[in-house]
């Protein structure tokens, strides 16, 4: 694994798409994962993904995800082969998480096995989302986040796990929570005794459920909250950073510019050029 060098990821954001068909040698390795989910679905050949203690070698029908911080070790099976897969970086919205809780090959690398039937209605689905984010239609990126949730629905089918969920409903109301009261500033040790829970309790459950540790998860939630501003509304930076839960316009900027790779201002003038005039 030491031998390859570190792949660069998109930056993190609500949805990044893509499509690749490829021949030859073809890997993906970031050690220490990303800050977004990855699927990762195959539609021809097969994908080789290594994780400690074993490998997997995936092909057509079966899907992977890596929850945000997994080392992500994977790529073409046959260097001499031909790869087709569709490709998800993308941030969840907080009902979508409980759709995740699917069998896992090692810890934080899940995978279901789609069964012929399935795969062309989440094939098209996904082709779709790619489509949609490419565009420059209005709203494209959520019509692209729609695609993509209607194929983890189809995906819930053969889920064996949603016969027998093993989930602590207090965990997703926090979750809920959080989402829909992002100005509000709690202490974990203050969330953890509203729900019941001890601190460690809390912060154990809500990794495993949500996927992140609880504050990173509200960061990335409040993120998202500001770059759906700063793309469909005129508010100023101030207002932004009060309405997501920022202490300050320059917190706010300087996390902003962490996450996603360039400042809210830069990022607007993108956003406007793209849409045009409105």
């Amino acid at each position: 694994m030491a031998s390859f060098r570190e792949t660069p990821a998109p930056p993190t954001g609500p949805l990044h798409v893509g499509y690749l068909d490829m021949r030859g040698p073809i890997h993906g390795w970031r050690p220490k994962g990303t800050k977004d989910w990855l699927l990762v679905y195959t539609e021809l050949g097969r994908c080789l993904v290594r994780f400690p203690g074993g490998e997997f070698s995936a092909g057509p029908g079966d899907i992977l995800l890596f929850q945000p911080g997994t080392p992500q070790d994977y790529g073409q099976h046959d260097p001499q082969g031909r790869w087709k897969q569709l490709w998800v970086h993308w941030i969840p919205r907080t009902a979508v998480q409980e759709w995740l809780s699917w069998p896992e090959l090692s810890p934080g690398i899940r995978h279901l096995l789609l069964p012929r039937e399935l795969r062309r209605d989440i094939l098209r689905e996904l082709t779709l989302a790619t489509m949609s984010v490419h565009s420059r239609l209005p709203r494209s990126e959520f019509m692209a986040s729609n695609a993509v949730e209607r194929a983890l629905l189809l995906c819930s089918r053969v889920n064996p796990r949603e016969q027998n969920p093993r989930r602590h409903p207090r965990i997703q109301q926090a979750a809920d929570d959080l989402t829909q009261n992002l100005r509000e500033q709690l202490r974990l040790e203050t969330v953890a005794r509203r729900y019941g829970f001890s601190r460690s309790r809390f912060a154990t459950l809500f990794r495993q459920q949500i996927g992140q540790p609880p504050g990173q998860y509200l960061e990335s939630q409040r993120l998202v909250q500001a770059r759906h501003l700063l793309a469909y509304t005129n508010q100023t930076l101030a207002q932004i950073a009060d309405h997501a839960g920022f202490s300050s316009p320059f917190y706010l900027s300087l996390r902003f510019k962490k996450h996603y790779g360039r400042s809210p201002r830069a990022f607007r003038q993108q956003q406007q050029r793209t849409r045009g005039p409105r």
